[in-house]
């Protein structure tokens, strides 16, 4: 849901979209208009501003690695992210994804005819056999380039055991993390679509199992090393977008806490470019 979501975001909004991914639709391939149909029918009049915050959610963790300045980006759970092949410079990008999924991202591309970047590490785990820790080993990260790891879209999926036990295996790096609070801190336009995506995932097998407060997810980081720097929800993206926005789901900065290491700012001051400017992630931009 989350491509066909990025994807339906630059149908709707052309040159004003806040993340203009045009492999998303490629990727998904010829189900795309099935699911993209199956949206509209879940959520109705919310399908819009729902697909502007999956798209936000994108953005937001991408302008968070601009200003970091970090070298090196790790996408955890990366599914159909085009990052990699969207990147106007030459940060290293490393997708850690079941391998699976990966196996069908992979075939995906190549069936498209997409070259693999080369600043693109593909890092297969199943974590029923191996940690993360061993894989990110294995993507030999470089600690003197700066990492920000991305973890979107997981989190409310996870035991918080499981939750904590990833955090203490996440090198010194800046944290983009999406998670969904307890329903009481939705906002009152995101219940109806939190009821139907909570709903539909129940469905499938996959319930929700882990929304904390906001101060209890901030609590569970600073448990496992990690300083909220920012928590971002969707009515913040129509004041830092311009367009206006609907979920459920919150996203925080955050970055671990290193004996040595500066304190982390209070902010981090992410300069918001026009929404013309989205056209920084189409081919062939410098």
């Amino acid at each position: 849901m989350t491509a066909i979501g990025r994807a339906a975001h630059l149908l709707h909004h052309g040159p004003r979209a806040l993340l203009a991914d045009w492999l998303a639709w490629p990727f998904v391939g010829a189900e795309a208009e099935v699911a993209l149909t199956a949206v509209r029918g879940l959520l109705g009049d919310h399908e819009i501003p729902f697909c502007t915050f999956i798209a936000a959610r994108s953005r937001i963790a991408e302008d968070w690695l601009a200003a970091s300045g970090a070298g090196q980006y790790v996408i955890l759970g990366a599914g159909l992210d085009s990052f990699a092949w969207r990147q106007p410079g030459s940060i290293r990008v490393v997708e850690v994804d079941h391998p699976s999924a990966q196996a069908w991202k992979r075939a995906r591309a190549a069936a498209i005819g997409l070259p693999v970047p080369a600043g693109l590490a593909w890092v297969p785990v199943d974590f029923e056999q191996q940690g993360l820790g061993s894989a990110l080993a294995e993507a030999a990260l470089d600690g003197t380039r700066g990492v920000l790891v991305s973890w979107l879209g997981v989190i409310p999926y996870l035991t918080q055991g499981a939750i904590a036990a990833t955090l203490r295996e996440l090198p010194p790096c800046s944290l983009a993390v999406g998670y969904v609070p307890a329903e009481g801190e939705w906002d009152d336009d995101a219940r109806q679509v939190g009821a139907a995506l909570q709903a539909r995932v129940r469905a499938v097998g996959e319930p929700w199992i882990t929304l904390p407060t906001r101060a209890q997810f901030a609590a569970l980081l600073a448990d496992n090393g990690f300083t909220v720097i920012e928590d971002v929800g969707a009515h913040d993206i129509q004041t830092r977008y311009g367009l206006a926005a609907v979920n459920y789901e919150r996203m925080a900065l955050a970055r671990r806490n290193v004996t040595g290491l500066a304190p982390p700012p209070d902010q981090i001051e992410v300069d918001v470019p026009e929404p013309a400017r989205s056209a920084r992630n189409r081919p062939g931009d410098p």
